[in-house]
């Protein structure tokens, strides 16, 4: 690399495309590349049953020269993968692990991935994830530390058919801080108390309703977790919807109302598109009284509890 000065200047100034050459002109160097390459993998996966390998990049698959000239073009992605799912199935009688190859289009084996963001609409294409740090990828001072921007960030994933991979960033001496320590141990209290409604769980036929913004669903704002996601401010009227693994409709009210007050949810009443069937229960997760609660042409009227000691967002499960 050092004969190319261009790769020089953009190591101080920022990313730019690798100079013209750098791979046509080193083919017995990048054969031994991903040679190399492919056997640390596949020494990785042997010693240490990982259960998903993440690979970075912004091409269509690694090696092929894609937007660096017109270099060595491998199987390198492929062989590793193969190697992976096959010891996998060997190791535990069942593929349950992945490979997450960033910003490809639908390639067999692979989860995607969407970065800070969360698509507009239901995204059934092929397996994804969202992911976002919280403060950044790396750790630094005056991070934003809230437990309920994480809550929601998951919520509004998956109920576009997505996962959620939020980045704690760990302090230099490799622990996790005090901020960090409290703020997880409020998601977990939150995930035993919603988790049916999440784990296991995917899309329904929309992924909310709610105050819009040009036409759109007011969704929880892009890039990386800070003031602007923890300060962010739903109503009582901002309902996410999943189907859980048990089949049941999981509606998450975005934030928690005030005691005795009236929801309406208007996607499940009888006479809409979106579910014209007769409710036979619903149940407030966490709530273990009898909920009041209507099915009207319009939509379902439910009456919160006297009590509502629920933090953040609150879960109906309803069959």
């Amino acid at each position: 690399m050092r004969e190319y000065k261009e790769i020089t200047k953009a190591a101080n100034s920022g990313w730019s495309p690798l100079p013209a050459g750098t791979f046509t002109n080193h083919i017995n160097f990048a054969k031994w590349y991903t040679t190399q390459w492919d056997l640390r993998m596949m020494d990785v996966v042997k010693h240490y049953n990982p259960d998903f390998i993440y690979t970075d990049g912004t091409v269509q698959e690694p090696f092929t020269g894609n937007g660096t000239g017109t270099g060595i073009k491998a199987n390198a992605m492929p062989l590793v993968m193969a190697d992976y799912y096959n010891r996998t199935l060997q190791r535990r009688g069942k593929v349950n692990t992945f490979s997450i190859v960033k910003f490809r289009d639908k390639t067999n084996g692979t989860v995607n991935i969407e970065e800070f963001g969360i698509p507009a609409k239901i995204n059934t294409d092929q397996p994804w994830i969202a992911e976002a740090p919280v403060g950044d990828w790396f750790y630094a001072p005056d991070f934003t530390y809230d437990s309920g921007m994480m809550i929601r960030y998951i919520i509004e994933a998956i109920v576009h058919d997505g996962n959620a991979a939020l980045c704690i960033s760990l302090l230099p001496d490799g622990s996790i801080n005090q901020e960090s320590q409290k703020m997880l141990k409020e998601v977990g209290d939150w995930m035993r108390l919603n988790g049916e409604g999440v784990y296991g769980s995917h899309a329904w036929n929309i992924p909310g309703e709610g105050e819009t913004v040009d036409g759109k669903l007011k969704m929880l704002p892009g890039g990386k977790l800070g003031n602007k996601h923890a300060d962010f401010k739903f109503s009582s009227q901002d309902f996410r919807f999943t189907i859980g693994k048990n089949g049941s409709l999981y509606t998450f009210c975005m934030t928690v109302p005030e005691p005795n007050k009236q929801l309406k949810i208007k996607s499940i009443g009888t006479n809409l598109k979106y579910f014209n069937k007769s409710i036979t229960n619903v149940k407030l997760l966490g709530y273990d009284g009898k909920l009041e609660w209507k099915q009207e042409p319009d939509g379902l009227i439910i009456i919160c509890p006297e009590n509502m000691p629920f933090e953040t967002a609150i879960v109906f499960k309803i069959n």
